[in-house]
């Protein structure tokens, strides 16, 4: 480890002693956003005899109200739901495919800032889920050993992963959601830090589930809206509730190190949870995670390439 490298895990550590309090000021209760999106799906083989596309859409949840979903296509859809994490996503059937493909989407949100546990049961069956292996989401012998030294406090495995990983996407593998290249390379984006934390909380018996969407900027203004973005919940049984963490962006944002445990602010919009999913009817493997733009088959096969979107959104300010 370098000199820069070790200066850096000093003053994380530094402030993550400094961020004693529970709140910070810029959270919001809620926010409302009218978002569109587009998912254009080019290069699709001439002579095809049928495309499906499962499209993201923000998911219902206690903290998120959706309404106003709106699809502009002339083409035949519908709304499914996986079976599994309940995702629901708008699937196109296209015949005979052209090339391009284009479905035009809208929908209203209401998001609120999680100040604590979100309260809930969990049943034999959902704890299993959330305490399984995953693809990527790894409970090798040394995944144990690594969560049986960091011990088996959730705020300790919080804090071993924010310590231990640095925001970085230079080294190829990243975005993933690799636990194992976590702890041989210990950088990575968001994918990367909270796999780690859901594999150390699996590993030491705590259910831990993968969320993923968009980060919004606070300010009210229209943006468009990059890259995605995901955290993760474990669930607390002395809360009796499901708990979050945002590491990565305590990571970025040191001062709020203390805040992303358990508490999210406002400024995001769910549109998928958990990893390994499989999706109403599609045939190929199961999705390491739902993308946030679309997943599509040609003729039963995976269409790995041309698939392109774009969101915007219109927020009010924070209230």
């Amino acid at each position: 480890m370098n000199r820069s490298t070790v200066v850096k895990r000093v003053l994380k550590l530094a402030a993550l002693a400094a961020c004693g309090v529970t709140r910070v000021g810029a959270a919001a209760p809620s926010r409302e956003y009218d978002l569109g999106w587009t998912i254009t799906v080019e290069g699709v083989p001439a002579g095809a005899q049928e495309a499906r596309a499962w499209i993201a859409i923000p998911q219902e949840l206690p903290e998120q109200r959706v309404s106003g979903l709106e699809v502009d296509t002339g083409l035949r859809w519908t709304i499914v739901q996986d079976a599994t994490f309940h995702n629901k996503v708008v699937l196109v059937d296209v015949p005979r495919p052209p090339s391009p493909i284009r479905v035009k989407l809208r929908a209203h949100v209401v998001r609120d800032a999680i100040e604590g546990p979100r309260r809930a049961k969990l049943d034999a069956k959902e704890r299993a889920l959330y305490l399984r292996k995953e693809a990527l989401v790894s409970l090798s012998p040394r995944i144990r050993a690594l969560a049986d030294s960091v011990g088996g406090d959730s705020r300790a495995r919080y804090d071993f992963v924010l310590a231990k990983m640095d925001y970085d996407k230079t080294v190829p593998g990243w975005g993933r959601g690799d636990s194992e290249r976590a702890c041989d390379v210990n950088k990575g984006n968001c994918t990367d830090f909270h796999s780690l934390f859901m594999s150390l909380s699996r590993a030491e018996g705590v259910p831990a589930v993968f969320e993923m969407g968009y980060s919004t900027l606070p300010g009210g203004e229209t943006n468009q809206a990059g890259g995605y973005h995901c955290w993760a919940w474990f669930y607390d049984d002395r809360a009796k509730g499901w708990v979050p963490v945002d590491i990565s962006e305590a990571d970025k944002h040191p001062e709020k190190a203390s805040y992303f445990y358990g508490h999210l602010d406002a400024d995001r919009i769910t549109f998928s949870r958990g990893r390994d999913v499989v999706l109403p009817g599609m045939k190929g493997a199961p999705l390491n995670y739902l993308p946030t733009g679309a997943y599509v088959e040609v003729d039963g096969k995976l269409l790995e390439t041309g698939i392109t979107r774009t969101i915007s959104y219109g927020a009010d300010p924070q209230r």
